[in-house]
């Protein structure tokens, strides 16, 4: 894994986004790892602790999907204030996510519909390699 990290207390005032990125392997340690991150990052960014965990919940899912369905290594992108994280998750499939209808036994499925339901706003974005999913998560 190979990360980056810069932060600043303010800029004319206002504060600045903790900031990171990181290059996770495509593997089972991809969840976990950017977990710690998210987790850092808004720590460090004083974001509150419902935030921070909603954070963390989400960051799980779209890397797990990055890592099922992307089949490259993952990139991730952290920035958070002391009232919003933003977080990208890239991959090299150009594949856009699709939300499924999960049946009720299923263990897998509903990935998308955790995000829209607890992500203050999401969304897709095209790279010229692969797509980025990303979400945010204000106070």
């Amino acid at each position: 894994m190979s990360n980056s990290h810069t932060a600043g207390p303010t800029a004319g005032g206002l504060a600045t986004a903790e900031h990171c990125d990181a290059r996770l392997p495509c593997d089972a340690t991809a969840a976990g790892a950017a977990r710690r991150l998210v987790v850092a990052e808004c720590r460090s960014a004083r974001l509150d602790r419902v935030a921070t965990e909603v954070a963390e919940l989400l960051v799980s899912e779209v890397v797990t999907n990055a890592v099922i369905h992307g089949r490259s290594d993952v990139r991730l992108t952290v920035r958070a204030w002391p009232c919003r994280v933003r977080v990208e998750v890239g991959d090299d499939n150009s594949r856009r996510p699709v939300r499924v209808r999960a049946d009720e036994a299923a263990l897998d499925g509903r990935g998308l519909a955790i995000i829209d339901l607890l992500a203050s706003s999401w969304g897709v974005d095209d790279r010229e390699i692969g797509k980025a999913v990303w979400f945010e998560v204000a106070c």
